[in-house]
């Protein structure tokens, strides 16, 4: 049995505590653990196995080492600057296609890494901040002006004169000049104030307080 396949057979027999140090393996913890959310604030959390070796480098040199706990989780509310550089195990993060190294500008490393695999692609991380990697100053190389999730899948989205429809996990996105703030309408039901920004998740978390 793999490393994964194990820790996913822990989380299936409910060993894994509602919360605490061991809880939500491989879900975004800055979904919660970040300065918008209702938990602890973290600077960057995340999951890769137990006894993972985490080192972090910020944009001035600062370092700090982490380990993977139990369930494989580490975090810290360490200051950091961005971007920052991540190496797992003594291997540096780096670019699969042109063999770089990464300078990420978001924390949450669960957003993209789950079981250790990479998760790209319309149906990552919902419910998470998306613009803060697909922003324009972001690491992702797909930039939005708005995004967001409201479930379920083929909702109509309009945010100013650019429109959308979410996709099988209720994420949506668009391109192009946005003024905001700016008009917003979900299935028809319009925003009231109207959207300030366009990352909707950083107030919308999953949509559960799309009708608000």
């Amino acid at each position: 049995m793999t490393r994964s396949a194990a820790l996913l057979l822990l989380l299936a027999s409910a060993c894994v505590p509602a919360e605490g140090p061991m809880m939500a393996p491989f879900q975004d913890c800055l979904g919660c653990h970040s300065s918008g959310g209702d938990a602890k604030t973290w600077t960057v959390a995340g999951t890769w196995a137990k006894g993972a070796a985490i080192s972090i480098t910020d944009a001035n040199g600062k370092t700090v080492s982490l380990k993977g706990n139990e369930a494989g989780n580490f975090y810290t509310a360490e200051g950091l600057a961005f971007p920052f550089t991540v190496s797992v195990n003594g291997s540096v993060m780096r670019s699969s296609t042109s063999g770089s190294v990464i300078p990420l500008t978001y924390g949450g490393c669960n957003a993209c890494h789950h079981a250790e695999t990479i998760t790209v692609g319309p149906e990552m991380a919902p419910g998470a901040p998306c613009l803060g990697c697909h922003g324009p100053t972001g690491m992702a190389s797909a930039k939005f002006t708005a995004a967001g999730t409201f479930p379920p899948a083929g909702q109509s989205v309009q945010v100013g004169n650019r429109s959308a429809t979410t996709n099988a996990v209720g994420n949506f996105y668009v391109t192009g000049t946005i003024g905001f703030p700016a008009n917003a309408t979900v299935g028809g039901a319009s925003m009231q104030g109207g959207a300030p920004h366009g990352d909707c998740n950083q107030c919308h978390g999953g949509g559960r307080n799309g009708g608000e």
